[in-house]
């Protein structure tokens, strides 16, 4: 289940200008809207969230902010339009449109850091048509793909790209986890999955937790590609994100 929210930012209380690292600013106002809404349900989503192939699955995505007009300026993004869309999606089933529209409607956060930040306040949210899946569906990345791979010898943490030898399994790999621990039981569908890239990958390096002792940087990629897979994997793809890391906002993907 999908949503598009429509911003207004106040640039009148902080400014206009925001850090071009603002995803897990964006994945804490989510995390803080659940609480706000059933604290208890926000207490299980962290201590257990959803369990496949031990580990645990917030099964819920977001993109980037889609700002129509900007400015950059080394490491900071100045919004010139009156108003922004960010989509989200989530999986679990208890995320009805009643719900959504409950955690987020008329809410007013804050995004940025010491040095620069932008109050919105959130106008409308829009339930998104699910799309009808073909082998010609052509999607674009709204924010990065994360693919870790894990060398347990040295203990190193490899970000890969798409086109890698690794990706593929890895992708599945992820989908099919994240169906299990969403349905609470084995994916036993096709395991058809040819992604067939349509752009060049373009690295992404982004900063998590900037500025404080547990500060990390993540790679991801974005490209546009078409994928061939499961009605029910591209399902799971569409609401909680292809690859890693989808509760941190990357993976999020749309049509185009």
């Amino acid at each position: 289940m999908r949503f598009s929210l429509q911003l207004v930012p106040d640039t009148s209380i902080f400014g206009n200008t925001l850090p071009i690292n603002y995803q897990y600013e964006l994945s804490s106002f989510v995390y803080a809207a659940i609480h706000r809404s059933d604290a208890q349900y926000s207490t299980w989503l962290h201590q257990n969230g959803f369990i496949a192939d031990n580990k645990q699955f917030r099964l819920f995505t977001f993109s980037h902010l889609h700002v129509p007009k900007y400015n950059i300026a080394g490491d900071r993004l100045m919004i010139e339009s009156p108003t922004v869309e960010w989509q989200i999606a989530f999986l679990p089933g208890r995320s009805t449109e009643e719900f959504i529209r409950g955690l987020f409607s008329e809410q007013v956060f804050t995004l940025g850091d010491r040095q620069s930040k932008v109050q919105f306040r959130v106008t409308g949210i829009e339930l998104m048509a699910e799309p009808v899946f073909t082998t010609d569906t052509v999607f674009t990345t709204l924010s990065p793909v994360c693919i870790a791979r894990h060398i347990p010898e040295t203990n190193q943490i490899f970000y890969e790209s798409p086109d890698s030898p690794y990706a593929r399994e890895a992708m599945l790999r992820n989908l099919k986890n994240k169906y299990a621990a969403y349905h609470g039981h084995d994916y036993t569908g096709s395991d058809t999955f040819e992604l067939k890239l349509l752009s060049k990958p373009i690295s992404k390096l982004v900063s998590i937790k900037t500025g404080t002792p547990y500060q990390t940087k993540i790679r991801g990629y974005t490209f546009r590609f078409k994928l061939k897979a499961d009605d029910e994997l591209l399902k799971v793809m569409w609401n909680s994100g292809l690859g890693e890391k989808g509760s941190m906002g990357f993976g999020c993907v749309g049509e185009g």
